[in-house]
């Protein structure tokens, strides 16, 4: 197995394994669904949010895409 392909494994089992709720796309280690409380004690701590991860072949020498799925506000993206 080659350095980067067990990097992604190990990295996604960790996220598997961790406290946020996971959700891989059929199977697949390299697309996924991540869902998220917000931080406590803030404005946020009643949210969930949910992300789609991909992760590129080339990864981990390749950023990964994440975006969310559900609005979330943030000062430097334009709604328009």
């Amino acid at each position: 197995m080659s350095s980067p392909r067990r990097r992604l494994e190990t990295d996604v089992m960790k996220l598997l394994m961790s406290d946020y709720d996971v959700t891989l796309v059929n199977d697949n280690m390299q697309e996924f669904f991540v869902t998220f409380k917000g931080p406590t004690e803030t404005p946020f701590a009643d949210g969930r949010w949910k992300v789609h991860v991909e992760l590129p072949d080339a990864y981990p020498y390749s950023s990964p895409s994440i975006g969310f799925v559900n609005r979330i506000f943030h000062p430097n993206i334009d709604e328009q």
